[in-house]
């Protein structure tokens, strides 16, 4: 029986010891920039490892106007690496998740959105969280 309590309490330490490196890694990841900008507006972060990957501007016209109407620009950054930072966000729309996308291009923020998951083009401007949960896009 005390081998078992023991066996019990090294697997329960364990588990602490990797959630603890885990958290510490999520919060190493994400830069200073970046979760001051979320925060700004608002939003809280979630306990998910960011994304981030090169980003290509459209080239057609129906998704360079959704990106637009979603407050980025893309005019003066056509010859520019753009990173995309994804972040997984606590809030939910409806049974959606929510990311922060925030692109970068040149280490500076030069465009930021929200992606609403299971949503065509799930594309919306990032605004102060109590509009957007409120009055423009979410219903809950």
């Amino acid at each position: 029986m005390k081998k078992l309590l023991c066996a019990a309490g090294f697997f329960i330490l364990t588990f602490l010891l990797v959630l603890f490196l885990m958290n510490l890694a999520f919060h190493q990841m994400i830069p200073d920039i970046h979760r001051t900008f979320i925060e700004e507006k608002g939003w809280d972060l979630a306990f998910y490892l960011p994304k981030k990957e090169r980003f290509s501007i459209p080239e057609y016209p129906e998704p360079l106007e959704t990106f637009y109407l979603a407050g980025v620009d893309f005019r003066g950054y056509e010859k520019t690496k753009i990173t995309r930072h994804q972040y997984r966000l606590e809030q939910k729309c409806d049974t959606r998740y929510l990311e922060a996308v925030i692109l970068t291009g040149d280490e500076k923020i030069i465009g930021s959105y929200i992606r609403a998951s299971d949503t065509v083009p799930g594309v919306a401007e990032m605004v102060e969280k109590d509009y957007f949960m409120k009055e423009k896009y979410c219903i809950n």
